[in-house]
Order: C-alpha cells, then sequence, then structure tokens
C-alpha cells in the first residue's frame, strides 16, 4: 500500500516535516516504505530490529519524533506499544501516528476484509460500546484518554480520504492510490511529571 510514500507531498505542503518531523526519530513498522525527512536523522525499525510493542533495547528520550504509519494495528496490546512509544519521546517530542479508518478500510467488518493480521481498529465515529469488543479504539473517548495519562497532548486528529470513493462499495481502495485512514499527533509535554508519563500530568487539549 505504502502509505508512507502516498502521503509525503502532502506532509510536505502542510509543514509537517518542518515542525514534527524533524531531528531525531525513528519510523516504527516502515517496512520498504520508510519515512523520508528532508533533513535529521531517521532510524528504521522493523520486524528484524525487535517487536514493535515493546522496542527493547532503545533508550528513553531518545527521539525528537515516533512516527509509525499502519502499525499500530498490528499489535497485540495497543495500550502497551504506545506506552512504549511514548517513552522514546524526549520532552516536548511528537508522536505521530497513521492508522487505518474502521469505516473506510474496515466496512464496519471484523475481522478485517482485506487484512487478517489486524488485531484492532480504530475510528472517529464508531463508538467501543457499538461494536462490543475491546480491541476497538474509538480515538476521542479511547485513544486520546490514554495519551494524555501519558503526559502528551493532542495536536492534531483528523481523518484523510483523499481519493476515496464513497460509492465504491466494499473494496480496498487503498490499492488504488486512496487514502482511508486517521492521522493523529500528540506531543510529550514538557514539564518533570509529563515528561515521566505520571498519571494525572497530561497537559489540557
Amino acid at each position: 500500500m505504502k502509505e508512507t510514500s502516498k502521503c509525503h507531498s502532502r506532509r510536505l505542503q502542510e509543514g509537517h516535516f518542518d515542525r514534527y518531523l524533524i531531528g531525531t526519530g525513528i519510523d516504527i513498522g516502515c517496512g520498504d516504505d520508510p519515512l523520508r525527512p528532508p533533513a535529521g536523522d531517521l532510524r528504521t525499525w522493523d520486524w528484524a530490529d525487535g517487536d514493535a510493542q515493546a522496542m527493547a533495547g532503545l533508550p528513553d528520550q531518545a527521539f525528537d519524533f515516533v512516527y509509525s504509519s499502519h502499525c499500530l494495528e498490528h499489535l497485540h496490546d495497543v495500550d502497551c506499544g504506545l506506552r512504549n512509544w511514548s517513552r522514546l519521546l524526549k520532552p516536548g517530542g511528537w508522536l505521530y501516528v497513521v492508522v487505518p479508518d474502521y469505516c473506510l478500510y474496515e466496512h464496519l467488518a471484523w475481522p478485517s476484509y482485506f487484512n487478517g493480521d489486524h488485531k484492532a481498529t480504530f475510528s472517529l465515529d464508531i463508538p467501543r460500546e457499538k461494536v462490543r469488543r475491546p480491541n476497538h479504539w474509538h480515538i476521542h473517548n479511547d485513544l486520546v484518554p490514554l495519551v494524555e495519562a501519558l503526559g502528551m497532548r493532542v495536536e492534531l486528529v483528523r481523518l484523510e480520504d483523499e481519493g476515496y470513493d464513497y460509492s465504491a462499495g466494499v473494496t480496498d481502495q487503498t490499492l488504488g492510490g486512496a487514502l482511508a485512514q486517521i492521522c493523529a499527533i500528540f506531543q510529550r509535554g514538557t514539564s518533570r511529571a509529563a515528561a515521566a508519563g505520571a498519571p494525572g500530568s497530561a497537559l489540557a487539549s
């Protein structure tokens, strides 16, 4: 699908490489489609490097940004993964996560029609109570409280559906170049408590 490459021009035009994806960063679960920042130092992390959920062997507060596109949905434990991703950030650093949208990609079906390795779903509209699965994450009801408890604030959350045909039926439009994803950007706090990820230390979103 190469979702990172699809979005490269968009990220450039919107200035994301100047504001969020700058400095020393890591791209988690990049596969053969790593982020290509115009400047800075990027480390890639994939199967050969270790478990993306644990990120074992990497020191705390090592990166200015943690980027991950279409990886979080493959983790057995989203909560644990985000905790480990957040610990890698320096105070003031950025967590930049892209996940498939439950409506546009999964078409409200579970298990996934198009990727049998997906272990979680994410939505801006459909609450966990409606699907009755603990592995479903409503962005504002479930995911945001988690990252705030880790000492981060919300910078941006949005649906990205460029090129998506809402009349096309149940198909995987990402194969044809369309976007069917949610982009979420969070900033780690700079206070001592927030940098430590202490519960209740999050900045207001």
